[in-house]
């Protein structure tokens, strides 16, 4: 399926025939080790995806829906947050529970302490190729000063950002460190590694997000 199925109504039937393919797999899968995530709701024993950013990124969130906009019901959802006294807006895309992401949540959730948590699982090295790495870094990369490039991991463990670190080397020959940002984790990619990072993820990137790599914008990171 690539085409836009947003407005129809597919039954179990449909949705148990639909199956992702490779770009759409890795891009979700990027996604999640940004600012996506998968979820199950009490009526389904099968999980749905949902992605969320800022309004300030539209032509991005554009972009994004516009390639999985095959697993959607309903187009992109406004919504907005008050945070110390301040309006937020951000925009959601949210797909259908399908059966053909459960493998996806599988690999990614675990109970712990009788809680869902998101990891980082040893399969991950299986399943990282340019466009997970691209979606990655567009969800949550920034600009470091000094040239390097930061992958903030901050949701996960510093085991687990280890081992995203050292598969980054092994399958891209990217030089990185792990950092300590107020006791959370954080991939540095190191200034010899960007240019071969840039010609990596520059064929999935977005334009919009090029600043990124820019110190001439870091302020709007």
């Amino acid at each position: 399926m690539r085409s836009s199925t947003v407005g129809l109504r597919l039954d179990l039937k449909s949705r148990l025939l639909t199956t992702l393919s490779y770009d759409i797999r890795s891009q979700i899968i990027g996604h999640i080790l940004g600012d996506g995530w998968i979820g199950k709701s009490k009526t389904s024993k099968y999980p749905y995806f949902v992605f969320t950013q800022s309004l300030k990124r539209f032509e991005y969130v554009w972009y994004v829906y516009n390639n999985l906009s095959c697993l959607c019901q309903k187009s992109l959802t406004l919504s907005k947050s008050i945070r110390r006294g301040k309006t937020y807006y951000f925009i959601q895309l949210h797909t259908r529970s399908y059966p053909c992401l459960l493998n996806i949540y599988n690999m990614f959730y675990k109970i712990n302490n009788n809680k869902i948590v998101k990891v980082i699982p040893n399969s991950i090295i299986d399943y990282l190729n340019p466009i997970v790495l691209a979606y990655w870094a567009m969800d949550d990369g920034a600009f470091a000063s000094g040239g390097g490039f930061y992958l903030h991991t901050k949701s996960f463990s510093f085991l687990e950002v280890y081992k995203l670190a050292g598969l980054l080397h092994y399958k891209f020959n990217i030089f990185c460190t792990v950092q300590n940002h107020d006791n959370k984790p954080v991939i540095y990619i190191q200034i010899k590694s960007i240019e071969l990072f840039k010609n990596i993820v520059s064929p999935y990137y977005h334009k919009s997000l090029l600043y990124k790599f820019s110190s001439k914008k870091l302020k709007t990171v």
